[in-house]
């Protein structure tokens, strides 16, 4: 009897079902678009499928089970003692109702990911990444309006049409104040400049189970309200007390939701170190003075101090300088049991030790900036950050004339790098400094072919194009030490590739640079800009023309010589361009009437010429 009330059900419900076809067919459309940015860049458009889906599948869901219950009248099938369990009846068709929605969604979720993946040429990891987002960002809010739809049909079939339109009254205005304080940012647009709130890791891919959870206890709520509605008999007590549950659980659930969104803190940090960069001096390298040495380094994001460092000092130094990121502020100074007097001065610290044998930094807590954040949920302190004491006075960052803020990521000698992955805390000691690199979030590793990638997840790709990549790089390594064979006195020659991280850029720095690389103990690191035109092909197809800009430019620290030997490369080792040697071109000081003499040379004379403007700079640098 059951399928017979189906299939009355489904003859009555022929427009709804179709209205549903058409909004799940624009939602596919919309988040299958072959042009996009980055593979989660569907999230986006959330901002305005999810509120439009809500209200379809409310009404969807309304009049499906106000249908299956108006053909199933549990009272008077009782009183005439008709079906046994008639209550049964109907949650077993309600039931196969949530299955049939519930396949769809999931139908739905794999043909996006799996279109997203196969767009990117990518794998498993990338569609593992993609379906549960899918999820967390569609079907929960779905899956709310459905819950929604079936608990107002029951009010109205079983009490009365006044309670039920109360009750949807209630949950509808609520759900509307939600959305307004979601949406409350009167910068959103859809267009490309303000894509990146919605798809950066920092601010979306991050708190996913919290996210989750928040979503979760929506639905919890809206369902405790339908039973407050259902107990009380009087109309206006249950609304009076709906409304009292509703404002309590909206401040609760908005509180903690705030826990977790680091826009507003992250972004005014970065005004702040802009500022303070802006006014700083930006003379480069000072010699700092004062014999110390690292001994422990200790990582906790959650305690009151998140970073601290214990030096070792020689007794007989009284005053120590040394340089660390000034995004990061000292909040006090340990040693010889008592507190030593510092000042902090940009990126340079000076500290009274008075002979103390040692003492313990204290870092403030901060959550950092978008550059280098330092949260519970994503932390990035790359070596290069130059996160912890360092003995050389480096300019990590600078204002260029147009006025724009680049983090110029110096590499450094390193004879052993040592990266945490996947980490909160950790703790390291030791008698001699390495570089330490901690690096925590919405990244993944992959082992290929002895060589460590760690890749933000929306660049997932498969491992052919990773050995691609890593055949690319040694290309490049093999084609520079043979061109300059001085190389072969740096660790860049004599080192097998052992990891490789892609890492998407900070909001703020400028969308391509040649300072976006580093490469030190066989250890790359590539910034990227998740915007950077990255779609229709990987991110390591990018990284393959970039790499034949940014290694040389990063060995030689000149320009010139980066973008003329980045030409080179791409000619003799046949890398597909995307058209960012152009891009680069255009960024630097060099004349294009230079750059077009060079590009007409032979590969001889390119070489020769390579070889040329090395040798100018070592004599240069004597």
């Amino acid at each position: 009897m059951k399928w017979v009330f189906i299939s009355r059900m489904a003859s009555r419900l022929k427009a709804e079902a179709i209205f549903i076809l058409v909004f799940s067919g624009a939602l596919m459309f919309d988040c299958l678009n072959p042009h996009t940015i980055n593979p989660a860049e569907w999230i986006l458009y959330t901002k305005y499928l999810v509120p439009i889906g809500m209200a379809v599948w409310l009404l969807f869901s309304f009049r499906l089970h106000l249908s299956l219950f108006a053909s199933m009248p549990i009272h008077w099938i009782a009183m005439n003692d008709i079906i046994r369990n008639p209550q049964k009846i109907v949650f077993c068709q309600a039931l196969i109702a949530f299955v049939c929605f519930f396949v769809l969604q999931m139908a739905l979720a794999g043909i996006i990911a799996g279109a997203v993946v196969i767009n990117y040429s990518a794998g498993w990891d990338l569609f593992a990444f993609l379906f549960p987002l899918y999820v967390i960002h569609f079907l929960l809010p779905f899956l709310w309006a459905w819950m929604i739809g079936l608990s107002t049909s029951a009010v109205y079939a079983y009490h009365s049409p006044k309670k039920a339109m109360l009750l949807v009254g209630v949950l509808v205005l609520w759900i509307i104040v939600l959305f307004s304080l979601e949406y409350r940012n009167p910068s959103f647009s859809l267009w490309v400049n303000h894509r990146w709130p919605y798809i950066d890791p920092l601010f979306s891919l991050t708190f996913q189970k919290e996210r989750m959870l928040i979503k979760l206890a929506y639905i919890l709520s809206s369902i405790a309200v339908y039973g407050v509605f259902r107990s009380m008999r009087r109309s206006f007590a249950g609304l009076a007390a709906s409304a009292i549950f509703l404002t309590v659980a909206t401040s609760f659930l908005q509180h903690a939701q705030s826990k977790f969104q680091l826009d507003d803190i992250l972004l005014a940090n970065d005004v702040k170190l802009y500022q303070q960069i802006k006014h700083q001096d930006q003379t480069k390298n000072i010699p700092l003075n004062g014999y110390w040495k690292i001994k422990e380094i200790e990582v906790n994001p959650k305690s009151t101090y998140p970073i601290k460092v214990t030096l070792s000092l020689h007794p007989k130094e009284r005053t120590v300088r040394f340089s660390i990121n000034e995004q990061f502020q000292i909040d006090h100074i340990q040693g010889g049991g008592k507190r030593l007097p510092f000042q902090q001065q940009g990126n340079v610290v000076q500290v009274e030790t008075n002979g103390a044998p040692s003492m313990t930094i204290y870092y403030r807590h901060t959550f950092g900036s978008t550059f280098y954040p330092l949260t519970s949920g994503v932390t990035l302190l790359p070596f290069e950050a130059n996160w912890y004491p360092q003995p050389v006075d480096s300019k990590l960052y600078y204002i260029d004339s147009s006025g724009t803020l680049h983090s110029n990521v110096e590499t450094k000698t390193c004879t052993r790098v040592k990266m945490i992955v996947g980490k909160e805390k950790y703790r390291w000691r030791g008698d001699h400094p390495l570089c330490l690199s901690m690096i925590n979030g919405p990244y993944k590793q992959i082992q290929v072919q002895h060589t460590r990638f760690l890749v933000y997840k929306p660049f997932l790709t498969t491992a052919r194009n990773y050995m691609e990549l890593k055949r690319q790089l040694v290309s490049i390594r093999n084609e520079l030490c043979h061109v300059f064979p001085d190389l072969a006195n740096i660790d860049y020659c004599t080192k097998e590739v052992k990891s490789v991280s892609i890492i998407p850029k900070s909001i703020n720095t400028t969308n391509l640079s040649l300072y976006d690389s580093t490469v030190a103990d066989g250890n790359y690191t590539f910034y990227i800009d998740p915007f950077l035109d990255v779609n229709g092909s990987p991110a390591t197809k990018h990284i393959q023309e970039l790499a034949a800009f940014f290694i040389p430019y990063r060995l030689f620290e000149n320009e010139r010589i980066g973008l003329f030997a980045g030409l080179y490369l791409m000619e003799k080792l046949h890398i597909p361009s995307i058209g960012y040697g152009n891009r680069i071109a255009e960024k630097s000081s060099i004349d294009s009437t230079a750059r077009e003499h060079y590009m007409a040379l032979s590969m001889k004379e390119k070489e020769n010429i390579l070889i040329q403007l090395v040798q100018e700079r070592g004599r240069g640098d004597k």
